[in-house]
């Protein structure tokens, strides 16, 4: 008992909370995963845009340098203090030009915004190139600092500049990432940092030169450290790019947390589909829903116990026995589903299952034995529907010799004005009935004379009594008289041994059942069986006929 409960407590609560529990861990660590993708790719979407704003920065500004610069290039050569003050005064509004300067075709310097040199500095031969040009990081001569030069040649030859501060490069690029990343200025052909703030790393993979167009990486860095890099190339000079990194953690978070809100909602999806599965059990295992799909899925099938004729033993018919195959338990015996379909109100649908089946399975046995007898069960609710009554008289028609089995109960439910009505058409359509376990239950004996019973089948436990002392033995005796006083047939059911079958001949029983002749086996099994007891029976009364002569 305790097992049982065990058992039941273990499929009903402890299954759905387990197989909740999984479903809710994959469905939690596919959420996550989702998650921390999409945080992933808005992060990496974060830093290529941070990128891309610096890289629009500086082009913004380079292009107003670009701009002052074709400004300059409509000046001469000469220093006048007109062109100084020209110069001063551009710079006091492009704030990170510290300053500028004009250099002849020679590459002599002849004038800064500072001062006109009454003798020329000579520097680099400015290239024929037109166009804006990124030099540097130079030395400004005055300052004693490093500063980046933008350039543009003249066409008559020559070129004006503007010194950059690096220090205002260097601005920029600051607050950007943390102690562990790094924002810089790099060649966009070769990788090589120009201007750096933090230590400068390169990816080991997944980064291809020469850097044409934004792109993120995500890759192990040559500092051993995991991190992420977006690089963004400048419009006004190609050959430069700006780069933010930094490290992954820091970038995507751990992912590996959940938030009081993430646990919350994984005990609720577990709590819900626990009790989603707890009812979708109580359902599937529910005795009429199983019921109810075993005939729909033609589970039930029949069996066939022959009743054998005691004076020859040959077989003169079968009792039709309904069996389940169940999908996982297997072959179900009647006790554990009869009662409850009779309780359900499935047993007249089975009922009809049970009878097209028979009638399909015997027709060879039928068309050759027409008198062959075909008993099945049935109950008060077989008797109490109109249609089912209307059924088995239909199927009188093609069973000629078919016998229904009732229980002691039935008869005495016979008072029932509805069940004698049935009983009346049933017989008036030519159908025997006979009283199943007979001497088991209660019956008034002068139902037996109301009712049109032929058959009285003796309980095996009467049967199993022979030999003995029983008083069940003695019940057996007087069954069969009250049988010969009534002109009814007797059927002596669970006949297993030879010495029963000595004592049942001894006492006049006319037909035998039981596992001493056959168990119940399945229809092609009966009609081979039918065939060799013929066979025997056509050969033992040659061999009569012979010594005869």
């Amino acid at each position: 008992m305790k097992t049982q409960t065990l058992r039941i407590w273990n499929r009903q609560y402890l299954a759905p909370a387990l197989i909740s529990a999984i479903i809710t861990l994959f469905i939690t660590l596919f959420i996550s995963y989702e998650q921390a993708e999409q945080h992933k790719q808005l992060q990496q979407r974060d830093l290529k845009t941070k990128a891309r704003q610096l890289s629009e920065w500086l082009d913004i500004n380079y292009s107003i340098i670009n701009n002052v610069l074709i400004d300059l290039e409509k000046l001469s050569n000469q220093c006048s203090e007109e062109i100084l003050f020209d110069m001063r005064s551009i710079m006091f509004n492009v704030a990170p030009v510290v300053e500028m300067g004009i250099i002849d075709a020679d590459g002599q310097l002849i004038c800064t915004s500072w001062k006109k040199h009454e003798k020329p500095i000579f520097v680099t031969p400015p290239p024929s190139q037109l166009g804006l040009r990124f030099l540097g990081p130079v030395n400004v001569e005055y300052m004693k600092q490093p500063a980046f030069v933008l350039a543009r040649s003249l066409k008559k030859g020559g070129e004006v500049n503007a010194l950059v501060r690096i220090s205002w490069l260097k601005n920029q690029l600051q607050n950007r990432s943390s102690e562990l990343g790094f924002t810089g200025l790099i060649h966009s052909d070769t990788g090589r940092p120009i201007i750096m703030n933090g230590p400068y790393a390169r990816p080991q993979s997944g980064l291809r030169l020469p850097i044409d167009q934004p792109k993120v990486v995500e890759a192990e860095f040559d500092n051993g450290l995991e991190q992420v890099a977006a690089y963004s190339p400048l419009i006004t000079f190609p050959e430069l790019s700006v780069v933010i990194s930094d490290e992954k953690q820091i970038i995507f978070g751990d992912q590996r947390n959940l938030s009081i809100q993430g646990i919350a909602l994984c005990l609720s999806v577990w709590l819900l589909l626990t009790l989603l599965f707890q009812y979708l059990i109580v359902y599937l295992s529910d005795s009429a829903h199983l019921l109810k799909k075993a005939i729909k899925h033609g589970e039930f099938f029949n069996l066939y116990q022959p009743l054998i004729k005691a004076s020859d033993k040959q077989i003169m018919g079968v009792e039709v026995l309904m069996r389940w195959q169940h999908p996982a338990e297997g072959l179900k015996n009647p006790v554990t589903f009869i009662p409850e379909a009779e309780e359900k109100g499935f047993i007249n649908r089975m009922t009809s299952q049970q009878l097209k089946n028979c009638y399909d399975e015997l027709r060879p046995i039928l068309l050759s034995h027409p008198d062959f007898i075909v008993t099945i069960n049935i109950s008060s609710n077989h008797l109490l529907d109109a249609k089912s009554v209307r059924e088995l008289i239909h199927y009188k028609t093609l069973i000629p010799n078919l016998v229904l089995e009732v229980t002691e109960d039935v008869l005495v439910d016979g008072a029932d004005d509805r069940i004698q009505k049935a009983f009346i058409k049933l017989t008036a359509a030519g159908i025997e009935i006979a009283i199943d376990d007979f001497g088991t239950g209660y019956c008034g004996l002068h139902y037996l004379g109301q009712l049109p019973v032929k058959y009285l089948k003796a309980d095996k436990c009467f049967i199993a009594s022979i030999g003995t002392d029983s008083i069940n033995s003695h019940i057996l005796e007087m069954i069969v008289s009250l049988a010969k006083k009534l002109d009814l047939i007797t059927i002596a059911e669970g006949v297993e041994t030879p010495h029963q079958v000595a004592h049942l001949d001894k006492l006049g029983i006319e037909m035998h059942q039981g596992w001493h002749y056959s168990r119940a086996i399945p229809a092609h099994e009966l009609i081979q069986q039918i065939k060799i007891t013929e066979q025997r029976s056509k050969q033992s009364i040659e061999i009569k006929e012979e010594v005869t002569c």
